[in-house]
C-alpha cells in the first residue's frame, strides 16, 4: 500500500476564494510500495473522483483526489509547475492531517528546488487569458456550426460531401466567429479546403455526418462552464481569475522565493471570478502581470536552475529505506 506523505485541500480552499459552490480538490504526495519500486511499476500519478460526462463540472461538495509519487512531485517542482509549487508551500492549515516527517524534509529542501524557471507560470497565465477568455464565444460558434450541419444533413443526407454545401459553409464562415474555410497543404503538393471550427478541421471531401459529429464533440467538450461564459458575454471569468492568480504567484515566487497562502489578493480574485471587474480592466491587468513577471525573471536572485541532484538524492534515499523496510 502506498504511504501518503501529505494531503491538502487545494484550489479555492487553499487560495482563500472558496464559496458555497466550490467543490473539494484534494492533492497529495505518496511514496510507492517497495514492490512497485523494485518492479519499476510505481504509478507517477493516481486520481479518484465522481464519474462525470464529458464537459460536466463537479457539483458543490464533490471531491476529486489526485496524488503524485514523491519522484513525480519533485519533477513537477523542478519544472516550475504552479500546482506543485503551491503544494510545496501550502501551510499546515491547508493539510487534511499530520504530514509524514519525510514531507518536512521536502519542505526544508524548498530553497534549493525553486529557481527562475517561471516559463510554466507564464505559459499557463497566457493560455488562460487567450483561450478561455473567449471560450464562451467559441461555444457559441460550435453550436452555430452544429445547427447548420444538422440542417444540411437532414436536407441532403448523411453521406453527402461537404463540398456540396460549400456555398452555405462560406456564408457560415462569414457569419460565425472562429469559423473559416481554409486551404491546407496535405502533402505531395495537394491543397485541400477544410472547414475550420475553433481550430478543429475537417476536409471538404468528408461527409456532412463526419463534420456534424466533429462539431458535436467540440460543443460538448466546452461543457457547462463554457455555456455560462457564453451567457456572460463570452467571458470565462473563473479562468481569467486563474490567469491573474498565477501571474501574481509567479511574481511573488520570483521576488521572495516562496508562496504564501491564503493569497493576499483573494478578494480581488473573487471579484474577477464573479464578473464584478470590467473585462478590459482584467485583460490589462493580465498583460501587465505578464510583462512584470518576464522582467522579474531576469532580475530575480533565485538560481537559474534548481538543484536536481538534491531532489534525486532525497528520492533515492526514500526509496532505499522503503525497500529495506520491506
Amino acid at each position: 500500500m502506498t504511504e501518503t506523505l501529505m494531503e491538502l485541500r487545494a484550489g479555492s480552499h487553499l487560495y482563500g476564494t472558496a464559496t458555497p459552490a466550490s467543490d473539494i480538490d484534494l492533492k497529495a504526495v505518496h511514496l510507492p510500495t517497495a514492490r512497485d519500486i523494485l518492479l519499476q511499476r510505481a504509478r507517477p500519478t493516481m486520481t479518484d473522483g465522481p464519474s462525470k460526462q464529458p464537459g460536466e463540472r463537479n457539483a458543490p461538495g464533490d471531491t476529486d483526489r489526485e496524488t503524485h509519487s514523491l519522484q513525480r512531485f519533485l519533477d513537477l517542482v523542478l519544472a516550475g509547475q504552479p500546482l506543485a509549487l503551491e503544494m510545496l508551500f501550502a501551510p499546515d492549515a491547508a493539510l487534511t492531517g499530520t504530514p509524514d516527517p519525510l514531507w518536512r524534509e521536502v519542505q526544508a529542501l524548498a530553497p534549493r528546488l525553486v529557481s527562475r524557471q517561471a516559463t510554466a507560470f507564464l505559459r499557463y497565465c497566457r493560455k488562460q487569458a487567450e483561450l478561455y477568455g473567449s471560450k464562451g464565444a467559441r461555444a457559441a460558434a460550435a453550436r452555430q456550426v452544429l445547427a447548420a450541419l444538422q440542417q444540411a444533413e437532414a436536407a441532403r443526407g448523411s453521406a453527402t460531401k461537404l463540398s456540396h454545401v460549400e456555398v452555405e459553409l462560406a456564408a457560415l464562415a462569414v457569419a460565425a466567429p472562429h469559423t473559416a474555410l481554409v486551404d491546407l497543404d496535405v502533402g505531395g503538393g495537394r491543397i485541400v479546403r477544410h472547414l475550420d471550427v475553433c481550430g478543429r478541421r475537417v476536409p471538404i471531401h468528408a461527409t456532412i455526418k463526419a463534420a456534424r459529429e466533429m462539431a458535436g464533440r467540440l460543443f460538448t467538450e466546452y461543457g457547462a462552464r463554457s455555456l455560462q461564459a457564453e451567457h456572460d458575454g463570452g467571458v470565462d471569468w473563473k479562468a481569467l481569475s486563474h490567469a491573474v492568480r498565477v501571474g501574481q504567484e509567479a511574481l511573488e515566487l520570483l521576488s521572495t522565493g516562496r508562496l504564501c497562502f491564503p493569497l493576499a489578493g483573494a478578494q480581488h480574485l473573487l471579484a474577477i471570478k464573479s464578473g464584478h471587474v470590467p473585462y478590459d480592466a482584467v485583460a490589462a491587468e493580465i498583460e501587465d502581470l505578464l510583462r512584470t513577471v518576464e522582467a522579474a525573471a531576469v532580475t530575480s536572485t533565485l538560481p537559474e536552475q534548481p538543484d536536481r541532484d538534491a531532489a534525486e538524492a532525497l528520492v533515492l534515499r526514500a526509496h532505499r529505506e522503503r525497500v529495506m523496510a520491506g
